[in-house]
């Protein structure tokens, strides 16, 4: 059970380190191309919902 814990606790960190990656990324794109941070992240979350509906087929 403690490895579980362990693997879960990892695993949630290595997601919010993503999460983090993502935020930066989004930001960078905004930046370059001179776009609202606002519209940047919900045209990511728009397309991210969209693949992840597709991958499940």
């Amino acid at each position: 059970m403690v490895e579980d814990d362990e693997l879960y606790k990892h695993a949630m960190k290595r997601i919010d380190e993503l999460v983090e990656e993502v935020f930066q990324i989004c930001d960078e794109v905004a930046d370059e191309n001179h776009y609202e941070r606002e519209w940047v992240l919900d045209r990511f979350r728009a397309r991210f919902s969209a693949a992840k509906r597709k991958s499940k087929k």
